[in-house]
């Protein structure tokens, strides 16, 4: 019996071998659901990693902030130039997924900069479409 026992857990182990976060941007299979291409770009994100970040983003995303402070981000190349700090990033810069809600292809987050003194918490939406991010919408800190 214990034998039988110990087939069937080294048969499950490949189940829980860690997909890389970054793979779920633009495929379409189970990893290109809406929560993992975004938990992708925080990875991404979080290791300073441009090519990766911008990648799970639309050749024609569309980046607003509402509150109207920053320009409009309009496509891919303006993606890569905004975000380019990301190649020399102070020491410790992040950002932390404090509370989720996903919607079918939409995923609200609240997120706290990490690493940069003063910065309140923000709101971010997400519109997750064909395994990469086409919207993404920043309303207003209150």
């Amino acid at each position: 019996m214990t034998d039988l026992r110990h087939i069937v857990f080294l048969a499950c182990v490949p189940l829980f071998l860690p997909v890389p976060v970054f793979a779920a941007c633009g495929s379409t299979n189970q990893a290109s659901m809406p929560a993992q291409v975004v938990d992708a770009q925080f990875a991404a994100y979080n290791a300073h990693d441009l090519n990766s970040f911008a990648s799970c983003y639309a050749d024609d995303v569309t980046m607003i902030d509402l509150s109207g402070k920053r320009p409009v981000i309009k496509g891919n190349i303006e993606l890569r130039k905004a975000f380019s700090y990301l190649a020399n990033p102070p020491n410790g810069r992040g950002v932390q997924i404090v509370r989720r809600i996903v919607n079918g292809p939409m995923v609200i987050d609240q997120e706290r900069p990490v690493g940069m003194t003063g910065k309140p918490d923000l709101i971010a939406i997400y519109e997750v479409r064909n395994g990469k991010i086409i919207n993404v919408w920043f309303p207003p800190a209150m």
